[in-house]
């Protein structure tokens, strides 16, 4: 059978098709190069040394998050650490609780902040307090909502901080009781096959802030977060990007290393925090926001032009094996590295669920350009 190439003529066709395989070269390249970083990652030796570590939260009125999650993080398995909450005007009993934690451990620090500072939104200030007031140099960040999936956390976080790295990037799962916790836990490794990836790629762009470690001489060589203090978002992301690089930047995906969001959440809280994830994009350097960039508009793109073209009742036999070679692509890619950071059961479902996530994230994005500006700051 022969393939007509009728659409040469046709301006319209020929535009789509274009792009149609543009867009899949330029996804090919992603998974390929950049996907694969993560994909066929081999462990590296890691530090023996244990230096004593101080794990930082902030919390705010959170004495439910507080009572259920502190202790998977008071009683881990590491030789010396602290544990560092900075309750932020809290006025739900969260105090009294972690006093009378603090008797049961000795390893529980607490900074009491009593004041609002109206120059300050977010928690960008407690942080800072918290990191400030650390014991020790080497610190770790996560958040009340989280819990370690295992005793080893610290231990294997700190494993991969050898004497060139300042930045220890994690990786966060979800296991809520929530019906969609399946998306919840998708977003997770979709954005996180993406950040992980670039940084084996030697460009770095960002952290997630319930699983990221750094030291306080990079805080303080940086100025902490004086650079952008006026945005009440992006402590860790907009941080990261500032001070993360190819030699001071490494990365820890060991099963023992994750935390898991276990605070039940709706879809609606979920579209919120994806606003909020795409919106500190923009603060970012020009080559991060070049480097997203392309890779989501190429992917909508992708999926845009191929219904598209079938619509338009475009020939199946040039469209459909294009289409299947970033399919086959995307399972093996995607499932090599689900693997390696223990994701089961996103396999089968991920070509379904991502295009979800790529127009969802279109639809937010669009939004926010045409809706009404905000007060973000």
């Amino acid at each position: 059978m022969t393939i007509e190439f009728d659409f040469l003529n046709d301006p319209v066709l020929l535009t789509l098709v274009g792009i149609f395989i543009i867009s899949l070269l330029v996804q090919l390249i992603y998974f390929w190069v950049v996907f694969g970083k993560l994909a066929f990652y081999k462990k590296k030796q890691t530090l023996k040394a244990q230096p004593p570590v101080t794990v930082v939260i902030t919390a705010h009125n959170q004495y439910n998050d507080l009572r259920q999650n502190l202790p998977y993080l008071l009683e881990q398995d590491y030789p010396e650490f602290e544990i560092m909450v900075v309750n932020d005007n809290s006025d739900d009993g969260s105090g009294e609780l972690l006093t009378d934690l603090s008797r049961q451990y000795s390893n529980l620090s607490i900074v009491e902040l009593k004041q609002s500072l109206n120059w300050f939104s977010g928690r960008k200030f407690p942080l800072s307090l918290g990191i400030k007031s650390a014991r020790y140099d080497l610190l770790i960040l996560t958040d009340t909502i989280c819990r370690p999936v295992s005793k080893r956390w610290i231990k294997e976080i700190v494993a991969i901080h050898t004497p060139e790295t300042d930045i220890a990037l994690g990786y966060s799962t979800f296991d809520t009781k929530s019906k969609i916790n399946l998306w919840f836990r998708f977003s997770a490794f979709y954005d996180g096959l993406f950040y992980l990836s670039m940084a084996l790629a030697g460009k770095p762009f960002k952290g997630i802030g319930k699983n990221l470690s750094y030291t306080k001489q990079l805080f303080y060589n940086h100025k902490g977060f004086s650079s952008h203090y006026k945005i009440n978002l992006g402590d860790d992301e907009i941080f990261i990007n500032q001070t993360a690089n190819k030699r001071n930047t490494n990365i820890q995906i060991s099963q023992h290393s994750k935390v898991a969001v276990v605070k039940s959440m709706s879809f609606s809280n979920w579209v919120k925090s994806e606003r909020t994830r795409i919106f500190i994009r923009r603060f970012f350097k020009t080559g991060s926001r070049f480097l997203i960039s392309l890779y989501h508009s190429t992917a909508f793109l992708f999926f845009a032009t191929f219904a598209s073209l079938l619509l338009l009742k475009f020939n199946w036999m040039m469209v459909l094996p294009l289409f299947g070679l970033r399919l086959i692509s995307q399972y093996i890619i995607f499932g090599l590295a689900a693997k390696k950071l223990t994701e089961k059961g996103l396999l089968l479902f991920s070509p379904l669920l991502e295009v979800f996530l790529v127009f969802f994230d279109f639809l937010i994005w669009f939004a926010m350009i045409f809706s009404r500006k905000k007060k973000w700051a």
